[in-house]
């Protein structure tokens, strides 16, 4: 901690365009969600999943279990991510 702010937030400040790639060739839609945390646990990811507010590649996706691949466009709510 430095004066109360954690260092993933202070990183997030400093550097908030930086990319990270994981090095695996695909990730399920809810693990990408928590990963990015949009999400807090599986649970959560779930649910919006189900009740229809995630888009991959402009498609309505309700499989919590969908593989992402490289170049994959997610809409999350107002969120836009690509999966990397």
């Amino acid at each position: 901690m430095t004066g109360g702010i954690s260092l993933k937030i202070l990183y997030l400040i400093i550097y908030p365009t930086l990319s990270i790639s994981l090095g695996t060739k695909t990730m399920k839609l809810d693990q990408f969600l928590k990963w990015k945390n949009l999400v807090s646990s599986g649970g959560e990811a779930k649910i919006f999943i189900k009740s229809g507010s995630v888009k991959v590649n402009g498609v309505l996706e309700t499989r919590r279990g969908r593989k992402l691949n490289k170049g994959d466009k997610i809409i999350f709510l107002k969120n836009e991510l690509i999966f990397e």
